[in-house]
């Protein structure tokens, strides 16, 4: 059974509101006042006083000396350094990922299913950089999403199917739901999934399931070639290579060998994770 959809909730707590701010603060693209941030973010001055005093103790954000603003903190990424380092199987596949990534001349995605979205939690190549990180993208355009999906009962893939009215993220996104379930009938036959140019109209990524022993179907490894190149990379030869480093990931992980064609349920009582 699939992770349940997340609920939407108005309820806000520290932690939530915490979250908002940093975040808040990144995309404002410079340091903001208390008064501003209270007004932007529809929060009373002395809530916005209390979260900001938490963050500072965190390092996530800090406050300037001189004009009392605050901005997000240069120490925050000691912790993603660390999340990027401790996260699953990162610590254990990020060598022999990179390795192969020079090798193949390509770029390395370790993506992780969480609600509608499949996100990169590990990426090596030209076109794994820092940025890639968390980077994410629906279901139906992410070859990764595609191949984890596939590893479910038919009955719950219409959830995640596009639906009407869905903006495509590029020209080429399928929206076509016929045609979306024809992929995952594929991909479960094939045991890989294809996105061509979906996510990025620049980009081709083939990808592979990898099993986990503690978890039902959320990982996938997938391959990133850019467009103008692919016809230097022969889909069957990419199509093998996934499936070999699918398995190097899953053997890395201490877990079973995939299983192409192989759907996974949970019994009904079993309780379903949010996320």
């Amino acid at each position: 059974m699939l992770p349940s959809l997340p609920r939407k909730t108005s309820e806000k707590t520290l932690l939530s509101q915490g979250i908002d701010m940093v975040r808040h603060l990144i995309q404002s693209g410079r340091s903001l006042g208390v008064t501003e941030i209270a007004h932007q973010m529809a929060l009373p001055k002395s809530s916005v006083f209390r979260i900001l005093r938490v963050l500072v103790e965190l390092g996530f954000v800090q406050k300037s000396p001189v004009s009392g603003r605050y901005s997000v903190s240069p120490k925050i990424f000691s912790f993603v350094y660390e999340l990027a380092h401790q996260f699953g199987p990162n610590s254990r596949c990020e060598p022999f990922l990179r390795e192969c990534a020079e090798r193949w001349n390509c770029s390395i995605y370790l993506c992780v299913l969480s609600g509608t979205h499949s996100y990169v939690v590990l990426a090596s190549g030209s076109s794994g950089s820092t940025f890639a990180l968390g980077s994410h993208c629906p279901i139906y355009a992410s070859s990764a999403g595609k191949i984890i999906l596939a590893q479910y009962p038919e009955s719950e893939w219409e959830e995640y199917a596009p639906r009407e009215g869905e903006c495509p993220l590029t020209a080429h996104t399928n929206l076509d739901r016929d045609k979306f379930f024809k992929e995952l009938h594929v991909a479960k036959e094939q045991g890989v999934a294809w996105n061509v140019r979906e996510s990025t109209a620049s980009d081709v990524s083939v990808a592979a399931f990898v099993p986990e022993v503690d978890h039902s179907p959320r990982m996938a490894v997938a391959l990133l070639v850019p467009y103008k190149d692919v016809l230097v990379h022969d889909r069957e030869v990419l199509a093998s290579r996934v499936r070999e480093l699918a398995k190097r990931v899953a053997a890395e992980t201490k877990s079973a060998p995939p299983a192409h064609f192989a759907v996974f349920t949970k019994p009904a009582a079993a309780v379903r994770r949010t996320g």
